[in-house]
Protein backbone atom coordinates (compact mmCIF):
# COMPACT_ATOMS: atom_id res chain seq x y z
CA UNK A 1 0.00 0.00 0.00
CA UNK A 2 1.24 3.43 -0.74
CA UNK A 3 1.77 6.43 1.65
CA UNK A 4 -0.79 8.11 0.08
CA UNK A 5 -3.21 5.25 0.42
CA UNK A 6 -2.17 4.78 3.55
CA UNK A 7 -3.01 8.40 4.88
CA UNK A 8 -6.66 8.19 3.76
CA UNK A 9 -7.77 6.24 5.71
CA UNK A 10 -6.37 8.11 8.63
CA UNK A 11 -8.85 9.90 10.64
CA UNK A 12 -6.28 12.49 11.11
CA UNK A 13 -6.68 13.26 7.31
CA UNK A 14 -10.43 12.73 7.01
CA UNK A 15 -12.22 14.28 5.03
CA UNK A 16 -9.58 15.33 2.35
CA UNK A 17 -9.49 15.04 -1.24
CA UNK A 18 -7.26 12.64 -2.65
CA UNK A 19 -5.66 15.67 -4.36
CA UNK A 20 -4.91 16.82 -1.32
CA UNK A 21 -3.73 13.62 0.51
CA UNK A 22 -1.50 13.29 -2.43
CA UNK A 23 -0.52 16.70 -1.47
CA UNK A 24 0.55 15.56 2.02
CA UNK A 25 2.16 12.66 1.12
CA UNK A 26 5.01 14.92 -0.73
CA UNK A 27 5.51 16.62 2.41
CA UNK A 28 7.27 13.94 4.16
CA UNK A 29 9.72 11.27 3.95
CA UNK A 30 9.78 7.78 4.87
CA UNK A 31 12.14 6.26 7.98
CA UNK A 32 13.06 3.04 9.11
CA UNK A 33 13.66 2.00 12.88
CA UNK A 34 14.87 -1.12 14.98
CA UNK A 35 13.48 -1.90 18.26
CA UNK A 36 14.75 -0.21 21.26
CA UNK A 37 15.38 2.86 19.03
CA UNK A 38 13.98 6.08 20.43
CA UNK A 39 11.89 8.01 17.93
CA UNK A 40 11.01 11.01 19.95
CA UNK A 41 12.11 12.05 23.71
CA UNK A 42 9.82 12.99 26.11
CA UNK A 43 10.64 16.83 27.22
CA UNK A 44 12.33 17.40 23.50
CA UNK A 45 10.83 19.99 21.56
CA UNK A 46 8.62 18.72 18.66
CA UNK A 47 8.43 19.83 15.11
CA UNK A 48 7.28 16.39 13.22
CA UNK A 49 3.80 14.14 13.22
CA UNK A 50 4.86 10.27 12.28
CA UNK A 51 3.01 7.72 10.90
CA UNK A 52 3.01 4.38 11.62
CA UNK A 53 3.53 2.47 7.86
CA UNK A 54 4.37 -0.89 9.02
CA UNK A 55 5.96 -2.45 12.47
CA UNK A 56 5.07 -1.34 15.77
CA UNK A 57 5.81 1.63 18.44
CA UNK A 58 5.36 2.26 22.24
CA UNK A 59 4.58 5.28 23.84
CA UNK A 60 6.14 6.00 27.29
CA UNK A 61 5.97 8.11 29.98
CA UNK A 62 8.69 8.94 32.58
CA UNK A 63 6.98 8.25 35.83
CA UNK A 64 10.11 9.71 37.96
CA UNK A 65 12.61 7.57 39.96
CA UNK A 66 12.48 3.60 40.82
CA UNK A 67 12.76 3.50 44.81
CA UNK A 68 16.00 2.25 45.72
CA UNK A 69 18.03 2.37 42.48
CA UNK A 70 19.83 5.15 42.26
CA UNK A 71 19.76 6.44 39.07
CA UNK A 72 17.10 4.56 37.08
CA UNK A 73 13.84 6.05 35.95
CA UNK A 74 10.40 4.30 36.16
CA UNK A 75 9.02 3.92 32.73
CA UNK A 76 5.16 2.92 32.36
CA UNK A 77 4.45 2.31 28.60
CA UNK A 78 0.84 3.87 27.64
CA UNK A 79 0.09 1.81 24.64
CA UNK A 80 1.47 0.50 21.38
CA UNK A 81 0.91 1.68 18.22
CA UNK A 82 0.78 -0.08 14.87
CA UNK A 83 0.16 0.46 11.27
CA UNK A 84 -2.14 3.29 10.07
CA UNK A 85 -1.83 4.80 13.88
CA UNK A 86 -0.59 9.07 14.36
CA UNK A 87 1.76 9.70 17.15
CA UNK A 88 3.28 13.41 17.57
CA UNK A 89 0.26 14.90 16.25
CA UNK A 90 0.46 18.09 18.62
CA UNK A 91 4.20 19.19 17.16
CA UNK A 92 1.41 20.60 14.20
CA UNK A 93 -0.33 22.58 16.27
CA UNK A 94 3.21 23.76 18.43
CA UNK A 95 6.73 23.53 19.28
CA UNK A 96 5.73 22.58 22.67
CA UNK A 97 7.65 19.60 24.99
CA UNK A 98 7.21 16.02 23.68
CA UNK A 99 4.74 14.84 26.34
CA UNK A 100 5.98 10.99 25.92
CA UNK A 101 8.89 8.87 24.75
CA UNK A 102 8.68 7.07 21.51
CA UNK A 103 10.22 4.22 21.09
CA UNK A 104 10.49 1.43 18.36
CA UNK A 105 9.08 -2.10 19.60
CA UNK A 106 9.97 -3.94 15.81
CA UNK A 107 12.72 -4.24 14.00
CA UNK A 108 12.24 -2.43 9.98
CA UNK A 109 9.49 -0.16 11.57
CA UNK A 110 8.81 2.15 8.92
CA UNK A 111 7.03 5.64 9.65
CA UNK A 112 6.42 8.55 7.75
CA UNK A 113 7.14 11.85 9.08
CA UNK A 114 5.94 14.95 7.98
CA UNK A 115 8.00 18.22 9.87
CA UNK A 116 5.46 20.90 10.98
CA UNK A 117 7.40 24.07 8.68
CA UNK A 118 6.51 21.94 5.27
CA UNK A 119 3.03 21.25 6.84
CA UNK A 120 2.33 25.09 7.34
CA UNK A 121 3.81 25.65 4.34
CA UNK A 122 1.36 23.53 2.59
CA UNK A 123 -1.59 25.24 4.44
CA UNK A 124 -0.55 28.41 3.68
CA UNK A 125 -1.54 27.56 0.18
CA UNK A 126 -4.51 25.68 0.91
CA UNK A 127 -6.22 26.67 3.87
CA UNK A 128 -8.69 24.10 3.90
CA UNK A 129 -6.07 21.20 4.23
CA UNK A 130 -5.04 23.32 7.19
CA UNK A 131 -8.94 23.45 8.84
CA UNK A 132 -9.54 19.87 8.28
CA UNK A 133 -6.25 18.75 9.76
CA UNK A 134 -6.74 20.90 12.93
CA UNK A 135 -10.47 20.10 13.08
CA UNK A 136 -9.61 16.58 13.39
CA UNK A 137 -6.30 17.23 15.58
CA UNK A 138 -9.28 19.04 18.17
CA UNK A 139 -11.84 16.01 17.61
CA UNK A 140 -9.36 13.63 18.71
CA UNK A 141 -8.03 15.50 21.56
CA UNK A 142 -11.60 15.86 22.70
CA UNK A 143 -12.22 12.62 23.02
CA UNK A 144 -9.09 11.52 24.77
CA UNK A 145 -9.57 14.26 27.51
CA UNK A 146 -12.91 13.14 27.87
CA UNK A 147 -12.15 9.73 28.19
CA UNK A 148 -9.29 10.53 30.62
CA UNK A 149 -11.33 12.69 32.73
CA UNK A 150 -13.99 9.80 32.53
CA UNK A 151 -11.22 7.34 33.67
CA UNK A 152 -10.63 9.73 36.65
CA UNK A 153 -13.74 10.09 37.69
CA UNK A 154 -14.48 6.50 37.57
CA UNK A 155 -11.35 6.16 40.30
CA UNK A 156 -12.56 8.78 42.60
CA UNK A 157 -9.91 11.38 41.27
CA UNK A 158 -11.74 13.10 38.20
CA UNK A 159 -14.32 16.44 38.49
Amino acid sequence: MSVSELLRHIELFAELTPGQIKQIATLGQEKVYNARDIIILEGDPSDEVYVVCSGMVEVEVYQGVVPDVPGRLQVNPIVRLGRGQVFGEMGLIDRGARSATVRCAEDSTMLFAISRQAFLELCEGDHDIGYLVMRNIAADLSFKLRHRNLQMGLSGGGA
